[in-house]
């Protein structure tokens, strides 16, 4: 049985492949039960998460992720979020590898973000605003990157130092303009992308800063649960609304739950999911009309990753 650390993954997973490796595998029958939440007391008190995201292609492989939230973690110098893959033969149940989950997270949401913007944004988006600087943010940029020709990116975050540090750091490393900023009002109206990756319960991105005539596109990755937003109601009902998958999110997206429970949208708003999307003969319905993507993530694209990966390994 293999192990395939960090380091190999971002070597076996380069974000364009990746992204054509996800238009594929979006076509093939597969099967992606909802992910299971249990919650686990500590010994101090605190209430861990244990999240199950398992997913299988009948004669094919087997995938599960086994997905850990721990708040208090920060005390002890780790990481909140602990995630450990395992890829199977879906047949014979043998065991093939075992994954860094955390790199195989980060990089399957950054490059399913890519592949709905290759269908939704602008073609010739040059300008991007990631809202946020955490784990993601990075990943999402240069995933982007890779499906547009973006020239100029600011990054916001709570913390300004924070935003200012990615800034530096991606500067040294891509062949674009990346600035740090405090006030994201108006890069949100010039902007032909914004990417929100947070864990936000209240909406950052407002709808009244948007430029609703420019055929804007939002990427809305952070929230994974109902009591979570990042854009508001103006943004969600002034938007085409795209989802990956229509069972994940209107079940557990707070940023589309919401708004239907409110009356601002129905769940009909929600227009295609990212298997529509890749089929031949997509089109957006107004090429002027502001565009949302909502993901929420789906196991499935952790199992296209993780066997692309692991057939590389093998090949």
């Amino acid at each position: 049985m293999k192990f395939l650390s960090k380091q190999q993954l971002a070597e076996l997973l380069p974000y364009p492949e990746l992204i054509e490796a996800l238009r594929e595998g979006f076509l093939l029958k597969s099967h992606v039960p909802l992910r299971q939440f249990h919650s686990i007391k500590t010994e101090e008190g605190a209430d861990n998460s244990l999240l199950l995201m398992p997913s299988w292609q009948q004669g094919g492989m087997l995938g599960l992720k086994m997905t850990m939230v721990c708040p208090n973690n920060h005390k002890k110098n780790l990481e909140t979020v602990q995630s450990t893959y395992i890829l199977s033969d879906a047949t014979t149940g043998v065991s093939k590898a075992v994954l860094d989950g955390d790199e195989l997270t980060v990089r399957r949401t950054a490059c399913a973000s890519a592949l709905a913007s290759s269908y939704l944004s602008n073609p010739q988006a040059k300008s991007m605003l990631m809202m946020g600087s955490g784990k993601l943010a990075p990943h999402l940029i240069r995933a982007h990157a890779c499906v547009r020709p973006l020239q100029e990116i600011y990054i916001w975050a709570r913390r300004f130092d924070q935003a200012k540090t990615l800034a530096e750091t991606l500067n040294n490393q891509l062949e674009v303009n990346i600035i740090a900023i405090d006030n994201p009002e108006k890069y949100a109206n010039i902007c032909d992308i914004i990417s929100c990756a947070t864990l936000a319960k209240e909406p950052i991105l407002k709808g009244k800063w948007l430029n609703n005539a420019g055929g804007q596109h939002i990427d809305l990755v952070g929230g994974y649960s109902y009591n979570m937003r990042e854009a508001d109601n103006d943004v969600i009902k002034n938007s085409d609304i795209y989802v990956d998958t229509f069972e994940g999110a209107l079940s557990e997206a707070g940023d589309i739950l919401q708004p239907i429970d409110q009356g601002i949208i129905t769940k009909d708003d929600v227009k295609a999911e990212l298997y529509d999307m890749v089929k031949s003969g997509f089109q957006k319905s107004d090429p002027h009309k502001t565009t949302l993507f909502k993901s929420v993530g789906t196991a499935l694209e952790d199992l296209i990753a993780a066997k692309h990966a692991f057939v590389k390994l093998t090949s």
